[in-house]
């Protein structure tokens, strides 16, 4: 079976795809196929794919001109019954499709930030309530509120809403990077976001032990 990534980068996208690639593979030994965002729609196939990732992107909705990019995979996600993940940008185009709007922050986040886990659901099933989670962060966009039909899973300091999950489907997003290890972490444990991933995979009954590579 397959994973969807879903590659939303505008600029480089070769390039910026490539820690997605190797942190899905450090994963699991299933085949991943990247697409661009232009390329996804609500009317494409999807046959073998056992779940989609959406990456990340250095557009933003906040901008009224950057959204008609993406109105094929906003249709999509309205659309999608697979497990589906979106992270940072991908996670505000899940809010976006399911009617939140996405805001530009007072002050972009480019540093490791602690998460603290509200519903430990799934995604976060290695956790307790309150729990806090070190990770990645660089965006300057944010969601504005809930998105109808969805609970928030855990917040920060900087951002009230770091991750959701549809009530009824397997649709989750983190507006972390899981992919990066955050900045000064030892570069002999595994970083909390790899987990978050694992827990991902493991719910599409994708997921291997422990990473391999990274």
């Amino acid at each position: 079976m397959t994973i969807l990534l879903v590659n939303n980068y505008l600029r480089r996208p070769q390039a910026k795809i490539k820690r997605y690639v190797k942190a899905l593979r450090a994963m699991t030994d299933e085949p991943i196929e990247v697409r661009r965002f232009q390329d996804v729609g609500p009317d494409m196939g999807l046959e073998g794919v056992k779940a989609i990732v959406l990456s990340g992107s250095e557009a933003c909705l906040s901008k009224h001109e950057d959204r008609p990019l993406f109105t094929g995979i906003l249709a999509f996600l309205r659309k999608v019954r697979l497990p589906t993940l979106g992270i940072c940008f991908g996670h505000q185009l899940i809010g976006f499709a399911f009617g939140a709007d996405v805001v530009a922050m007072r002050k972009p986040v480019n540093q490791p930030e602690e998460v603290v886990v509200e519903v430990p659901d799934d995604i976060f099933a290695s956790w307790l309530p309150g729990d806090k989670l070190l990770v990645a962060e660089s965006h300057g966009d944010e969601l504005a509120s809930l998105p109808a039909g969805f609970v928030r899973l855990a917040t920060s300091s900087s951002c009230l809403i770091e991750a959701i999950k549809h009530l009824n489907r397997p649709i989750y997003g983190v507006q972390f990077h899981p992919e990066r290890r955050p900045e000064g972490w030892p570069a002999d444990r595994e970083w909390p976001g790899l987990q978050v991933l694992r827990n991902f995979l493991a719910l599409a009954g994708l997921a291997g032990s422990r990473p391999k590579h990274l």
